[in-house]
C-alpha cells in the first residue's frame, strides 16, 4: 500500500535532520520506528501508565504530553471507573 502526505518544507527539513541524526536511512524506516513507539504509548496508557523521561540524577520526571495518548488515557480511566461502579453496584 501506498501513502503520500503533503509535509510544509520546513517540517521535511525536520524530519531529514532527525533521520540523519538517528541514522535513520528511509521514510519507511522512520515511519515504521514512529508507529511502534506509537503503539507502545498506546498500550501503556491503557494499562493505566504514564510515558515519561526520567533522569534519575535528579530523581524527577517529565511526562509526555502527547494529544492522542491524553485521549487515550482519558477513556481508558472512565472505562476503568465505569467497571469500578458496576463492581460497587453488584456488592448491594
Amino acid at each position: 500500500m501506498r501513502i503520500q502526505l503533503e509535509i510544509p518544507r520546513e517540517d521535511v527539513e525536520e524530519l531529514k535532520a532527525l533521520m540523519a541524526e538517528a541514522h535513520i536511512e528511509t521514510y519507511k524506516e522512520l515511519f515504521a520506528n514512529a508507529l511502534t513507539l506509537l503503539h507502545w504509548g498506546v498500550r501503556e496508557v491503557k494499562n493505566g501508565r504514564i510515558i515519561a523521561s526520567v533522569n534519575e540524577k535528579e530523581a524527577k520526571y517529565k511526562e509526555l504530553a502527547l494529544p492522542v495518548l491524553e485521549t487515550i488515557g482519558r477513556a481508558a480511566a472512565a472505562k476503568q471507573q465505569e467497571g469500578k461502579l458496576a463492581f460497587q453496584g453488584n456488592e448491594r
